[in-house]
C-alpha cells in the first residue's frame, strides 16, 4: 500500500510539472505579445517625432505650433494616458471581442459534423485561457484539435470525432465520451474523474502516465493504446486492450471481465484484486505482472500468456500453475 501511495505521489508530481512547464510558456508567449505591442507604439511615437521635426526645420509657423504644443502640461499627461489605454483596450477590450467571435463561430456550426472554423474556434479560446467546462458538441468532427490543458469538465463530447486530437494535460471530470473516436490522440498526463467512454474507440491513443478513476470503459477499443504508467480505476469490462502498452500501469481492483489484453505488454502491470473471469491472455507479456488475490482468474488463461512463470500470485494459486512457491 506504501508502495502505491508513493507510486500515485511520484505520477501526480509528474503531470503538476508538466502542466507548470506548459502555463510557463504560455505564460512567456503572451508577455512576448504585450512586447510587439509595446514595440509597435514606441516605434509609432518616433515616427511622430520624426514628422515634427521634419515640420519644425521646414515652416517658422510649424516651429511656433509646437513648441506651443510641446509646453502644454495638459496635452501631455493626455499623450501619455491616450497611449496607456490604447495598449490596455487592445489587449483587454481585443481579446474579449476575439472571444466573442469564436464563441459565435462555435454556436453557429451546431448540428454541422465537419467546421474547420470551429476547431480554428475552440484554439483561439484555449489559447486565451477560456475554460471549455459544460461544453455541448457531441457527434462534432474535431479531428486533430489542438487543446493543450483544457478544463472538459460536464461537457458533452458523446460520438464526437477527436482522431489525432492533441488533448495532452486535460481534465475530463463528468465528462461525456460515449462512442467517441479518439484514435491517435495525444491523452498523455490526462484527467479522467467519473468520465463515460463506454465504447469510446481510443486505438493507438497515447495515455502514458493518465489518471482514470472511476471510469466507464465498457467494451471500449484500446488497441495498441500507449497506458504506461497510467492509473486506471473503473469498470473495463469487455475492454479491448490487444496489442496495447500497460508497462507499469495500475489496474488493481479494476472490472476487467471478458476484457481483451491479447499480445498485451502487462510487464510490472499492478492487477491485483481485479476481476479477470474471462479474460483473455494469449501471448501477452507477464512479466513482474503482479496477480495476487485476482477473481476469475484460472490456470488455462495463464498459461496462453508469454513469461507468465514470472508473474506474482496468491500462495494458493502457485499449486494450480505446477510453480514453487516464491
Amino acid at each position: 500500500m506504501l508502495l502505491i501511495k508513493k507510486y500515485l505521489s511520484q505520477l501526480y508530481n509528474h503531470r503538476k510539472l508538466a502542466r507548470l512547464l506548459r502555463s510557463t510558456v504560455r505564460f512567456i508567449y503572451g508577455l512576448l505579445e504585450i512586447i510587439t505591442v509595446l514595440i509597435a507604439v514606441i516605434l509609432l511615437i518616433l515616427g511622430i517625432i520624426y514628422i515634427e521635426d521634419t515640420i519644425e526645420q521646414k515652416t517658422q509657423w510649424g516651429k511656433g505650433l509646437l513648441d506651443s504644443i510641446k509646453h502644454s502640461q495638459i496635452l501631455g499627461t493626455i499623450e501619455n494616458i491616450s497611449i496607456v489605454t490604447a495598449l490596455v483596450i487592445y489587449i483587454r477590450w481585443g481579446k474579449k471581442k476575439s472571444h466573442y467571435q469564436a464563441w459565435q463561430v462555435i454556436d453557429s456550426a451546431q448540428g454541422l459534423d465537419i467546421s474547420y472554423a470551429r476547431i480554428r474556434a475552440l484554439e483561439e479560446l484555449v489559447k486565451g485561457g477560456v475554460c471549455l467546462k459544460g461544453l455541448s458538441l457531441p457527434k462534432a468532427n474535431l479531428d486533430q484539435v489542438n487543446l493543450v490543458d483544457v478544463d472538459f469538465k460536464e461537457a458533452n463530447l458523446q460520438g464526437a470525432k477527436l482522431l489525432e486530437a492533441n488533448l495532452r494535460g486535460g481534465k475530463f471530470e463528468l465528462t461525456q465520451l460515449q462512442g467517441a473516436f479518439l484514435w491517435g490522440a495525444n491523452l498523455q498526463d490526462t484527467f479522467f474523474l467519473l468520465t463515460q467512454l463506454q465504447k469510446a474507440n481510443l486505438s493507438s491513443a497515447n495515455l502514458k502516465n493518465a489518471d482514470l478513476e472511476g471510469v466507464n470503459l465498457l467494451e471500449a477499443c484500446l488497441q495498441k493504446a500507449n497506458l504506461e504508467g497510467a492509473y486506471i480505476l473503473g469498470n473495463l469490462q469487455g475492454v479491448d486492450l490487444q496489442e496495447a502498452n500497460l508497462k507499469g500501469t495500475n489496474l488493481q481492483g479494476c472490472y476487467l471481465k471478458n476484457a481483451n489484453f491479447k499480445s498485451a505488454n502487462l510487464k510490472g502491470a499492478n492487477l491485483q484484486d481485479a476481476n479477470l473471469q474471462g479474460a483473455k491472455f494469449q501471448d501477452a507479456n507477464l512479466q513482474d505482472t503482479n496477480l495476487q488475490k485476482v477473481k476469475g482468474l484460472n490456470a488455462s488463461q495463464i498459461k496462453s500468456a508469454n513469461n507468465w512463470q514470472q508473474a506474482k500470485y496468491s500462495k494458493e494459486f502457485y499449486s494450480q500453475l505446477d510453480l514453487p512457491e516464491k
